[in-house]
C-alpha cells in the first residue's frame, strides 16, 4: 500500500464513518499554502481520509496512486492461514455478543496487577518509555526530518502529561472497551482477506472509521485530538520557487506543538511535499509482488 498517504495520520495517533459520497466529492486543493494546511487539518478533524488524500496529491498523481494500489492488490499473495486465524480470533473477540463484558473481565486482573506495581516504578517506566519512543522515531527511515520533529514534540507532550492513575482507571477502561468494540463492528471486516482486498478509496473510508474510534478513545483519557486540529495555525516562513516552508502549530495538552512543513505547488495549488515526492518515487519503481507470508 502507498505509505505516503498514511504517515501523518500515524503521528496524530491520532486517528465518523464516511459515506460513499465522499469518494465522489470533487475536492480542490487551495491556491494558498496556509489554507492548504488548514484544509488538511480539517479533513483529519472530520475523519475524512478520502478528502485528506485528495488534498495531499495533485489529481493526476492521485489517480496514478489509486491505479498503483489496484496493481499491488492484483499481485499481492494471500494472507497465510496463521495470519487469517489470528485476525479472525481478534475480530470475533471484539464483535461477538457480550464482547465488552468479556474483554473487561480479562482486562481487570491485568489492571489490578499493573496498579500494584505502578506506584514506585512509574518514574523509571516513564523515563524508559521516553527513551524507547524517541529511539523508534529517530530510527524510522520512512519519516522525513520534519515528521520526526513533529512526532518527538507530540510524544514529549504526551509523556509529560501522562499520570499513572489513567492506566488503572476502571471507568475509563470500560468506556474505552465500548468504543473499541463499536469501532470493530462498524469496520465490518470479519476476515483478513476482505481487509486486504479493499481498493484505495474504501480502505481510506475504513481508515476514517478507525480514526474516529482512536480519537474517541483518546478523548476518554483526556486527549482532545479534534480540539488540537481545530486550533491548527500556519505561517509561511519561506518560499523557494514552488516550494513553501510553513511553521505549523496547534495546542495539545496545555502545550503548543510546532513543526516545519513543506508544501509544493502544482498547477497553482499547494500539496504536501513529502506525499508528492514519496508518490513520485514509488511510481518510478517497478511494481514487484510483496514477499509471501511465512
Amino acid at each position: 500500500m502507498p505509505r505516503s498517504l498514511f504517515r501523518p495520520i500515524a503521528l496524530l495517533l491520532l486517528l465518523l464513518c464516511l459515506g460513499l459520497g465522499a469518494c465522489r466529492r470533487d475536492v480542490v486543493a487551495p491556491g494558498d499554502p496556509v489554507a492548504a494546511v488548514k484544509g488538511l487539518a480539517e479533513a483529519v478533524h472530520d475523519n475524512d481520509l478520502v478528502r485528506y488524500s485528495q488534498l495531499s496529491l495533485p489529481p493526476a498523481l492521485h489517480q496514478q496512486m489509486e491505479a498503483r494500489w489496484a496493481a499491488q492488490l492484483a499481485v499481492a499473495p494471500p494472507p497465510s492461514a496463521e495470519e487469517q486465524q489470528e485476525y479472525a480470533r481478534w475480530m470475533t473477540r471484539l464483535t461477538e455478543p457480550g464482547a465488552e463484558a468479556k474483554l473487561y473481565r480479562d482486562l481487570d486482573p491485568k489492571l489490578r496487577k499493573f496498579e500494584a506495581e505502578l506506584g514506585s516504578q512509574w518514574p523509571m517506566m516513564k523515563a524508559t518509555g521516553g527513551i524507547f519512543v524517541k529511539g523508534v522515531i529517530q530510527a524510522n527511515d520512512k519519516l522525513t526530518p520534519s515528521e520526526k520533529d513533529h512526532a518527538l514534540a507530540v510524544s514529549g507532550a504526551v509523556l509529560d502529561w501522562l499520570k499513572p492513575q489513567l492506566f488503572s482507571d476502571r471507568d475509563r477502561a470500560h468506556q474505552a472497551i465500548a468504543v473499541l468494540t463499536a469501532t470493530a463492528r462498524q469496520l465490518d471486516l470479519p476476515t483478513l482477506a476482505q481487509s486486504r482486498a479493499l481498493a484505495m478509496g474504501p480502505a481510506l473510508e475504513k481508515g476514517g472509521v478507525l480514526l474516529k474510534g482512536l480519537k474517541a478513545m483518546a478523548l476518554i483519557y483526556g486527549v482532545d485530538a479534534d480540539a488540537a486540529l481545530a486550533g491548527v495555525q500556519a505561517t509561511v516562513t519561506r518560499v523557494d520557487g514552488d516550494v513553501a516552508t510553513l511553521k505549523v502549530s496547534y495546542p495539545l495538552l496545555d502545550k503548543t506543538v510546532s513543526f516545519d512543513m513543506e508544501l509544493i505547488r502544482r498547477d497553482g495549488r499547494w500539496y504536501r511535499a513529502d506525499a508528492v515526492r514519496s508518490a513520485e518515487a514509488e511510481l518510478a519503481q517497478p511494481l514487484t509482488p510483496p514477499a509471501p507470508a511465512r
